[in-house]
């Protein structure tokens, strides 16, 4: 697995957890993960995990990190 996706991966299992464990709003996450903004969040989620950040909080169910 290259190193780029590695590191995306290990974001992603942070967002995860935040979007389901804890009160932290989507600007705040992506602040603190280093996206440039909502809108890259967003769109690294759908390409990685094949699903929108509602309908994966909405689920209410870990993906990444069982991966």
């Amino acid at each position: 697995m290259p190193l780029r996706v590695y590191i995306i991966k290990a974001k992603l299992k942070l967002v995860e957890i935040r979007l389901l464990n804890l009160d932290f709003t989507l600007t705040q996450i992506a602040d603190d993960l280093g996206f440039t903004d909502v809108s890259h969040l967003s769109k690294t989620v759908k390409r990685y995990v094949g699903t929108s950040i509602r309908e994966f909080k909405n689920n209410g169910e870990y993906y990444v990190v069982k991966t």
